[in-house]
């Protein structure tokens, strides 16, 4: 069986379930540049000044000037819906209806596909093809369990060849509940046909581990993303990224 090192512990395991942002790739230049985007077209398009720049922000859990993301906000660890359920919360506080506001952040969304460069802001963390080629010799099963939808995600490793290297990409639109709920990491064993305590979950926040618990796999958290080690402490390993895992 292989084993994987992390941390000073060694982790019995046939698969690995590995978050996207923030563990394989940099979250911030993504979706901040994203949250962004996002907050400049809704601003332009409203016509009163009831809502501020930093309402927007908070609703999101970003803090554009000081590059900062809230672990625990919508953006961090919520699926596109809750994001865009926020975001249309703080426009109705403001005194817009629901029907305008919900319009609104849903075309704005919609238009964030084709607007960004995903291409541009897609970058792997340090030594990720080495790693992931260094698990595939391990005889590991891999597989991408993200809060993204599967297509982008999909689109993403394979804009920079990584695609190959997975053998399942588990999106939040795959299941009914996205992270800390078992769905993603059930889903990603079933098709890794592994048994879940046979796995361990790789993630950036505690949502990843919260959902590792709850169907006994293993955890490790990773600091390459949003959470510091104290927040991170509920994981079995911690470490600075996949780069520090061995085989």
């Amino acid at each position: 069986m292989p084993l994987l090192h992390a941390d000073g512990r060694v982790f019995d395991c046939d698969a690995i379930l590995l978050d996207k942002d923030g563990t394989l790739l940099d979250f911030k230049v993504m979706w901040l540049e994203w949250s962004r985007y996002i907050i400049d077209e809704i601003m332009a398009a409203l016509k009163w000044e009831a809502v501020s720049r930093k309402t927007l922000e908070d609703a999101m859990g970003v803090d554009l000037a000081g590059w900062h993301v809230d672990p625990e906000g919508p953006l961090a660890g919520g699926t596109m819906t809750g994001l865009r359920d926020a975001l249309v919360h703080v426009l109705e506080q403001a005194g817009m209806s629901g029907k305008a506001a919900h319009g609104l952040v849903t075309d704005v969304a919609r238009r964030s596909e084709t607007a960004m460069d995903w291409g541009f802001l897609t970058r792997p963390v340090p030594g990720l093809e080495e790693q992931l080629a260094n698990l595939r010799r391990g005889k590991f099963k891999l597989a991408v369990v993200t809060a993204d939808v599967t297509e982008r995600s999909r689109l993403s490793l394979a804009s920079l060849q990584l695609i190959d290297y997975f053998d399942a990409v588990i999106g939040a639109d795959l299941v009914k509940e996205t992270k800390p709920a078992p769905d993603m990491a059930l889903l990603a064993c079933s098709r890794l046909g592994v048994k879940p305590e046979r796995a361990v979950v790789v993630g950036d926040t505690p949502r990843d581990v919260f959902m590792a618990k709850s169907v006994g796999s293993g955890s490790i958290g990773v600091l390459s993303g949003v959470c510091t080690r104290e927040q991170l402490s509920v994981a079995d390993a911690v470490v600075q990224s996949v780069s520090e895992l061995r085989v």
